[in-house]
């Protein structure tokens, strides 16, 4: 992982970018500037959480264990949040979740043990941190209730457009085979709903890419949650930028 020197960064974290100046002052030294590498694996499931990662850029993935089934997509996070939120609700924090990079990017590196000595002085940083719980309690819900109610061109449609909001591109970075494992289906159904799609003129699929060609007919296909949870994010965290 590359790194730089934090001291003088101008923060695209909307945690880090909200707090005031004395306050991220004293969280600079703790700041360690990392580049993340697709499919890098921030936090494995089941075990502890000793480090929290600031998103800068890029999108991480968190992913529940079936066992029997493989992984499934749980919630996504992208420069709203960090990795790790745990360690804000519980002193021995735990990961019951997989967080690894889905679209590389970078992100700031803090110890557990110094994020939660910063909650505890700051009132600023606790509200951004349990606004962000919040979110992503209300995510993970309504994408439980996709993934048992939506079509597959629907679902498809919704997570593009989520990870499409958290990079700024419509030139995102997927093979199907990873969609499969987004999505928690087989990659012989992700091509039928990626060539739906691709057929209605909303994408275009690419070795290793998919490229959106129409965000508005692409919203429109998309089933209702994409709406309930942008209109979520924006009443808990604030219009994102």
């Amino acid at each position: 992982m590359a790194r730089d020197d934090a001291s003088e960064a101008v923060y695209r974290n909307h945690i880090l970018a909200a707090l005031p100046v004395s306050e991220i002052e004293q969280l600079r030294p703790h700041l360690s500037r990392m580049t993340m590498v697709l499919g890098q694996v921030l936090h494995e499931g089941n075990s502890p959480i000793t480090d929290v990662f600031f998103i800068e850029n890029g999108v991480v993935s968190l992913t529940a264990d079936t066992h029997d089934q493989g992984r499934v997509e749980v919630g996504l996070l992208g420069r709203e949040g960090f990795a790790g939120a745990s360690v804000i609700l519980n002193a021995e924090p735990w990961s019951v979740h997989r967080a690894f990079t889905q679209v590389a990017g970078d992100v700031y590196r803090m110890s557990a043990t110094a994020l939660r000595s910063a909650v505890e002085r700051s009132e600023s940083l606790r509200h951004h941190c349990l606004r962000l719980i919040e979110m992503q309690m209300v995510q993970t819900s309504q994408v439980a209730a996709c993934n048992a109610r939506h079509n597959l061109p629907e679902r498809l449609a919704r997570w593009l457009l989520m990870v499409r909001d958290r990079t700024d591109t419509d030139n995102l970075p997927m093979t199907q085979e990873f969609l499969s494992v987004m999505l928690g289906v087989r990659r012989s159904g992700v091509s039928v709903a990626a060539s739906t799609l691709q057929t209605a003129g909303l994408v275009r699929l690419l070795r290793g890419h998919v490229l959106i060609l129409d965000h508005d007919g692409l919203t429109t296909a998309a089933c209702d949650c994409y709406r309930i949870i942008q209109e979520n994010r924006d009443r808990i965290l604030g219009p994102a930028d």
